[in-house]
């Protein structure tokens, strides 16, 4: 908003409202600017999405490496039973043969044999260990994934609220009220008289103050060179609430000189600030009944899953059972609660927008 000093016409015109604009400057500057309080909220909440986005993309490329991982023990796994198999069939032939000649060595063979049978047992623990990491691993993707469509979520309301304080800043720095003192020089006709000369100076006049007047409020816009690029077809309405005669008079030949001091006031249309930064005009119609069309209301398909059995999934109260559980849910909110005896109960709102998967895991109370 543009401060200026305010001259005794308009002290003497509106006592009360200069008042009420000096107080508005001074609880306005304490508050500072929401909108770059917002940009302050949104920078920080980018680099909390970049993080997450970050840590997400990694539990990936792990869970990837566990996966192949997977596959690998698994081929070891085949080799060895294949392995283990025969050792198997080399033992036994032995064995046939000691009936027959108690001197055949068997001890090699069980050597091979068991050391087959440690490696396969080795295999073995090393793919539940490594199922047991993908689980938590998958885990903690779902987890992830709702921590980051929250933060977009929360980065698109505060994306909103930017909108809206940029709005009620600009609405306020349009609505002015000023003191100017200003002049202008026009040629009358020969025909006129003295009062006609008169009243065109004085309407010439108030026309170069309220277009004064207009200028300076565009120039001391916050967001001014947005607003000049949009300004076309915006109505400021500008008016002269009163204004007083300096001087006025013939210079020169036909020339009339006005020299006046005005109160001028604006009352920009509804749509103005809206307008001037290029908005929608759904954030300046706020107070009026607009028609929005319903929005359909969207599904997703939805896994629950633990890492125990015989457990109890509550979703915003109603049971469905043990996990694994398939269901379908609305988008939005949803309260998430699996319980099992001996277990702490695991209780969280999870947001859902799209088909996902929640990983659970129960932990053993304290007590028990």
């Amino acid at each position: 908003m543009i401060v200026r000093h305010i001259p005794a016409l308009l002290l003497a015109l509106c006592p009360l409202l200069s008042s009420a604009f000096v107080y508005a400057d001074e609880s306005n500057a304490s508050q500072g600017d929401p909108v770059a309080v917002i940009d302050t909220k949104l920078n920080i909440k980018q680099d909390e999405i970049k993080k997450s986005s970050s840590e997400y993309d990694d539990e990936v490329a792990k869970l990837q490496q566990m996966k192949n991982e997977q596959q690998r023990l698994k081929r070891e796994g085949d080799a060895l039973e294949t392995k283990r198999n025969r050792a198997k069939s080399d033992l036994d032939k032995q064995y046939s043969r000691l009936l027959e000649d108690p001197d055949t060595d068997l001890v090699t063979f069980q050597k091979k044999y068991q050391s087959v049978w440690a490696e396969l047992k080795k295999n073995q623990s090393d793919n539940l260990d490594n199922d047991q990491a993908m689980t938590e691993a998958q885990m903690r993707l779902s987890q992830l994934k709702q921590k980051v469509a929250r933060l977009k979520n929360e980065y698109d309301n505060l994306k909103e609220a930017k909108v809206e304080a940029r709005i009620k800043r600009i609405n306020a720095e349009l609505m002015e009220t000023e003191v100017l003192e200003t002049h202008y020089k026009t040629t009358c006709s020969t025909t006129m008289t003295l009062g006609e000369c008169s009243s065109q100076g004085i309407y010439l006049t108030k026309q170069k103050a309220v277009a004064t007047f207009h200028d300076r409020i565009i120039d001391s816009l916050t967001e001014s060179i947005l607003a000049k690029q949009n300004l076309k077809n915006v109505e400021l309405n500008i008016s002269v609430k009163d204004s007083q005669i300096l001087s006025s008079g013939f210079q020169g030949n036909n020339d009339y000189y006005t020299q006046i001091k005005a109160q001028l006031q604006a009352r920009p249309e509804v749509t103005a600030g809206c307008k001037l930064l290029g908005v929608s005009t759904r954030y300046c119609l706020q107070g009026k009944k607009t028609y929005t069309p319903k929005k359909e209301k969207q599904w997703a398909n939805v896994t629950i899953r633990s890492d125990q059995y015989q457990d109890s999934v509550t979703i915003d109260g109603v049971s469905y059972g043990s996990t694994p559980v398939e269901i379908v849910l609305p988008h939005g909110r949803h309260q998430f609660t699996v319980s099992k005896d001996g277990y702490e109960t695991y209780n969280q709102v999870i947001t859902i927008n799209g088909n996902d998967t929640v990983w659970v895991k129960l932990r053993p109370n304290k007590d028990s």
